[in-house]
């Protein structure tokens, strides 16, 4: 006579099947977490990291300064899709209070989620300590501004800023 299973025999195998799909959902997910991502945050890393002591006598140096300075959008208008027309401004007044002249003022404006929508802009000088350039972006939204004004090549003064764009 053929044994007959116990009632209850198939229970083990839905805890296998259970850890089976678990294990082939975090494989999936592996694969795409390492196929979509290079893990480079930062181009050239390396000599910037070599260059951080650089970076802190720069920054007080422009502390040195005591410069008073102003990034904003002067303007934003519409255009075609989410695209839109921006006028920056930025003004600079020196530890006195007096107009900030002659400064090379260049900015890259950065989509901190997208990449690939960079625009560099030079801003030019309009008034006594005021600089301001125009330019197209392809959405509305937050945007990161990195903005040197230089000196006769020398930087004087870096900002960074996030800014939105209605």
């Amino acid at each position: 006579m053929a044994r007959k299973r116990p009632q209850g025999w198939w229970y083990p195998w839905i805890f296998v099947g259970v850890f089976g799909v678990v294990f082939a959902v975090n494989m999936t997910m592996v694969k795409f977490a390492t196929s979509t991502f290079s893990g480079l945050a930062v181009e050239h890393a390396f000599d910037k990291g070599n260059a951080y002591n650089m970076e802190i006598a720069a920054e007080k140096a422009q502390q040195a300064l005591r410069w008073t300075a102003a990034f904003a959008v002067a303007e934003s208008r519409p255009e075609a899709d989410d695209a839109r027309t921006v006028r920056w401004r930025f003004a600079v007044s020196d530890k006195d209070g007096r107009p900030v002249d002659g400064l090379n003022v260049e900015a890259l404006v950065e989509r901190p989620t997208v990449t690939g929508h960079d625009v560099r802009m030079i801003l030019h000088p309009v008034g006594p300590g005021t600089y301001e350039a125009e330019t197209l972006l392809p959405f509305k939204g937050q945007w990161e501004i990195r903005l040197i004004a230089k000196v006769k090549g020398d930087p004087k003064f870096r900002l960074r800023d996030r800014v939105r764009i209605p």
